[in-house]
């Protein structure tokens, strides 16, 4: 477990959240192994090795839509899952990610269809943009679509 998620996060006023788990999961397509699938079909990693604090904050806010409305960020390999908006996720993303340690994974359900960025432990950057619209709109069956 990367250290001190769970104290970080109930610090930030997001304590883990067994039920977003669940969601991220169910949005995926009921299992990670779906996220690897999900990824194959997203266009081109962003490698943001080299990148700075304010240059991840800068990709992560041009993929993210900025409201007020919770995303769901979940780290896999810990079984662990919060809500929080997207300016509380961008700003605190130092706190967050953990490279070269765990994946970061973040739902945004809208009405424009639902998308799953992935952070991964080897610094890429992915989003994928599904089908559907509204909270619940992706899952098993609705594939992704282009960008």
């Amino acid at each position: 477990m990367p250290p001190r998620l769970r104290a970080t996060l109930t610090a930030l006023g997001t304590p883990p959240d067994p039920a977003a788990l669940e969601e991220v999961v169910r949005a995926i397509g009921g299992s990670w192994a779906e996220l690897d699938r999900l990824r194959r079909t997203a266009s081109t990693p962003v490698d943001v090795s080299g990148t700075t604090e304010a240059g991840l904050r800068s990709h992560l806010t041009s993929q993210l839509p900025c409201s007020t409305g919770a995303v769901k960020t979940a780290w896999p390999a810990d079984g662990i899952a919060t809500r929080m908006t997207t300016e509380r996720l961008v700003s605190s993303i130092d706190d967050l990610r953990y490279p070269a340690t765990d994946d970061l994974v973040v739902l945004h359900e809208g009405a424009d269809g639902t998308s799953v960025l992935v952070l991964d432990h080897e610094e890429r950057l992915t989003v994928v943009r599904m089908h559907g619209g509204g909270h619940g709109g992706a899952g098993r069956g609705q594939g992704p679509r282009s960008p």
